[in-house]
């Protein structure tokens, strides 16, 4: 399979998004991403909603992966991104969100060439975290432009 040329920088966000067909299902919307961390930005929709009609913690758990594991994507001082994938992810749930918007943001805290953590966190429309979350990912260290074969 053929890295998408969307990674290679400059980075187009809206194709990077819609290569995770998931993610683009849920309407995610991927406003910045870098090496200072992600934020990702979601719109609750009736298909977001569990059976009390609050946003399903299978969706914040969603958005905690994203914005936990996309900034391990980025290495410094490389402009094409490398894929990576979760090895853990540990999810704390604070608060149902109020209001219609989320947003989700991550960053890297740690770690090293391969292997790195993650943390974020959720915010509804009024800025309270609902969630947060820490998680591992392996960076597969491939650059964007070449094929997923190992």
């Amino acid at each position: 399979m053929t890295i998408p040329g969307s990674y290679q920088a400059p980075w187009q966000l809206d194709d990077i998004l819609s290569e995770s067909p998931f993610l683009a299902s849920l309407g995610l919307r991927l406003l910045h991403l870098g090496e200072d961390g992600v934020r990702f930005e979601l719109e609750q929709a009736q298909q977001h909603l569990n059976a009390e009609g609050r946003v399903h913690g299978g969706v914040l758990a969603s958005l905690l992966d994203a914005a936990c594991g996309f900034p391990a994507r980025v290495v410094a001082n490389h402009h094409d991104l490398v894929r990576a994938v979760t090895l853990t992810l540990s999810i704390e749930y604070l608060a149902a969100p109020r209001g219609p918007l989320v947003q989700a943001r991550g960053r890297i805290v740690g770690g090293g060439k391969k292997i790195v953590f993650g943390r974020g966190e959720v915010l509804d429309a009024d800025g309270n975290v609902v969630a947060i979350g820490s998680g591992s990912f392996k960076r597969l260290l491939l650059p964007m432009t070449s094929s997923l074969e190992e």
